[in-house]
């Protein structure tokens, strides 16, 4: 089953918008140009663009206008949204507003229960000793396994507030350290000194098996791995501040580690496993606090927080700014990059993928998330054989960066599932507060390129990671993709939203289930602000523009003279019609063509997602149950008062012509600068200007 988006709603006027609002009487014209093969013999005896091919679009204009009637025979009236489907425009208008208030209001929800948890949990009695102790920080002196590698001895010291701080200066780029025991304390402060691109291992060989207990604060400018097969606790009062996280219940080998990091090694196109022989859970309590380095810049990336174990669990909150969170269950895992430009071009995850894998007859595979995710511009993978999204998972999409939610299963497991719960909130959000705009062009080679890769998925052997979508993605949208070997299951109450955006959805053993009471959102952005003088062009005229206006072109009175035109007046000409090969764009008169200065402009990405998304379903049965929603709905554009510019320009009849209405089979002369003192002893350098606005007005407030 696939939905696909509708266009966005001007809810001051209540009709239909393109993305230049065109103004109704351009509407006009441009349903005249979608009848040219039914408007008769003369129209195809014009050459396309001609001064008569536009004069002849001109009277049809006004014969509509007088007559009331198109060219088809239908009322004008009829381009008016009837009074029916502007009610069914307000119902779903307000449909999409009440989705995003419950998505605010979750999100407030989690955060007033993640404060209340993490001031608990600060005041309840520590179990575990501060500082280097015994059950809490020790060193592993077992000759078996002990091992210190590229870092010094940890030097501790205690601080003017109480607090005990654990100091480990780095070495080199990788350091290897075997603990008997890794506790943190409440009041301790585990610090790793090393550079941004280096990466700390520390392996927990407990002879009496024993989770770790996080109880306090890890910093660190690089990559912290905290290796212990019998699993991790982060504790409602634990603070982790890294640039990279790493928390496995599983074991990584010293030579993997040192020559590929967390990377899976490949050989033939197989994998072998980086992370291997899970035993024990990972654990992040309500309270706690894990988050990855913001990046300084725009270009930079975030950092990572991946949690890996037999089972995960997070009821805390986990933040990674222009990063990811990912959090998989299973026996082993497969683990290698996601999209970049060097290889996995096809991926729909920016970050890492990971593939949790299986003994037989395993119990491993439980992910369940009740706490607060949040990756702005970034991703959040849950990955696992019972998947479980019973909390927030929140991110944003900026005109840089999209924000992408994976929930995922193997699609060769027929064991597996996903449940989206009545209490869980899936939301990517359109953040535009920043002011960055982007070019259509930049948005146009995404979707371009979108196409290519989308062959390359569909053709790609899978490797291992058949837990990721083969469905079309589109890059210039946020993407909320869920893969299951068995079903899919949004349960009534539930909210996943994706503002303009995508749903992807692939069961392919089993069934995909939307319950009663179920909201799938994709509808356009609401309430986008957009000035008026975003409709003002400024086009420097050469002999390029007046290329279909021949009489004009080669007098070149207008060349050189800089104009304002209002492209909501423009007139779309479809690519291929007259022999070009792209589309072009007309002022009405057909004096200029200037679709190459539209394309000069910055949108923001509300402006870009006010035209609404899609919703896709792949697999063998689609349940959506009475009473469910999906909202497929286009969004608003919220004009603002301002003032459009104009430009006239002098015909050789003594009128002036408004330069984006000016017909082309009319002779000009120049560019109206006003009245003219010429000095013809002195020359045209000379010349004194004497501007009336009062003759041509040179904005209008609208």
């Amino acid at each position: 089953m696939s939905t696909r988006q509708r266009g966005a709603k001007d809810h001051r006027a209540g009709g239909e918008v393109s993305v230049f609002r065109m103004a109704p009487v351009a509407r006009v014209i441009t349903l005249m140009l979608a009848a040219i093969g039914a408007a008769g013999a003369a129209h195809a005896q014009q050459r396309a663009f001609s001064a008569g091919w536009m004069a002849q679009k001109n009277i049809a204009q006004g014969q509509a206008i007088a007559t009331g009637r198109l060219p088809n025979g239908l009322p004008v009236s009829s381009l008016n949204t009837p009074s029916a489907q502007q009610q069914q425009a307000r119902e779903q208008l307000q449909r999409s507003l009440g989705n995003l208030n419950l998505a605010a209001q979750s999100i407030a929800a989690q955060q007033a229960a993640q404060a209340a948890a993490r001031q608990a949990a600060l005041d309840d009695p520590s179990s575990v000793p501060d500082g280097l102790a015994n059950g809490g920080l020790r060193v592993d002196t077992n000759s078996l396994t002990a091992g210190w590698l590229n870092a010094q001895a940890p030097v501790q010291s205690q601080g003017t507030d109480g607090r005990t701080t654990v100091t480990i200066q780095q070495t080199g780029d990788r350091a290897i350290l075997n603990w008997e025991t890794f506790n943190v304390g409440k009041r301790t402060t585990v610090d790793f000194k090393q550079q941004a691109d280096w990466a700390v291992l520390n392996r927990v060989n407990d002879p009496q098996a024993r989770p770790s207990q996080i109880q306090g604060q890890i910093k660190a400018d690089g990559t912290v791995l905290i290796a212990n097969r019998n699993g991790i606790v982060f504790s409602g009062s634990s603070q982790t501040d890294t640039r990279n996280l790493v928390a496995a219940a599983a074991r990584i080998g010293d030579d993997q580690f040192k020559a590929r990091g967390i990377y899976s090694a490949q050989e033939s196109g197989a994998y072998t496993p980086s992370f291997t022989d899970a035993n024990g859970k990972v654990e992040v309590q309500a309270g706690a606090r894990i988050n990855t380095a913001v990046p300084t810049t725009v270009t930079q990336g975030g950092g990572y927080a991946l949690l890996l174990g037999k089972e995960v669990s997070n009821a805390g909150t986990i933040t990674t700014p222009r990063g990811q969170v990912q959090m998989a269950a299973g026996d082993f895992f497969i683990v290698r990059p996601g999209q970049s430009t060097t290889g996995n071009q096809y991926a729909t995850t920016r970050g890492n993928e990971v593939a949790p894998q299986f003994n037989a007859d395993s119990a491993a595979g439980a992910v369940t998330n009740t706490g607060l995710l949040q990756a702005p511009e970034g991703d959040i993978t849950l990955a696992g054989r019972k998947v479980m999204q019973d909390g927030v998972a929140v991110s944003t999409t900026t005109v840089d960066t999209r924000g992408t939610i994976h929930l995922l299963n193997s699609a060769s497991d027929k064991l597996g599932s996903v449940t989206v719960t009545s209490r869980g909130l899936n939301a990517i959000l359109l953040d535009d507060q920043n002011g960055r705009t982007a070019l259509d062009s930049q948005r146009d080679a995404l979707i371009a390129d979108s196409a290519v890769q989308d062959l390359a998925r569909r053709t790609a052997a899978s490797g291992g990671f058949d837990n990721l979508a083969r469905l079309d993605d589109r890059r210039d949208q946020s993407r909320i993709e869920i893969v299951s070997g068995g079903g899919v299951v949004f349960e009534g109450g539930s909210t996943t939203l994706a503002t303009g955006g995508q749903i992807a959805v692939a069961a392919s053993n089993g069934r995909s289930t939307v319950a009663n009471g179920a909201r799938l959102d994709v509808s356009g952005a609401v309430g986008v602000q957009v000035a008026m003088s975003s409709n003002n062009v400024e086009i420097n005229i050469q002999g390029n523009e007046q290329r279909d206006a021949p009489l004009n072109r080669d007098t070149t009175l207008l060349n050189n003279s800089n104009v304002w035109i209002d492209r909501r007046k423009l007139l779309r000409v479809a690519a291929g019609v007259g022999g070009y090969d792209k589309e072009r764009w007309y002022t009405p008169g057909g004096l200029l063509e200037v679709g190459g200065y539209l394309g000069l402009q910055g949108h923001t990405v509300g402006e870009w997602g006010a035209q609404g998304g899609s919703v896709v379903f792949a697999g063998n049965e689609l349940v959506a149950q009475a009473g469910s929603n999906i909202n497929l709905s286009g969004g608003t554009l919220d004009v603002q008062t301002g003032m459009i510019k104009q430009s006239w320009i002098k015909g050789a009849d003594g009128r002036l012509y408004e330069v984006s209405s000016a017909p082309a089979d009319v002779q000009y002369t120049g560019l109206y600068k006003g009245y003219e003192d010429a000095h013809k002893r002195w020359g045209d350098k000379t010349t004194g200007f004497f501007y009336n606005p009062l003759i041509g007005p040179q904005q209008r407030l609208e």
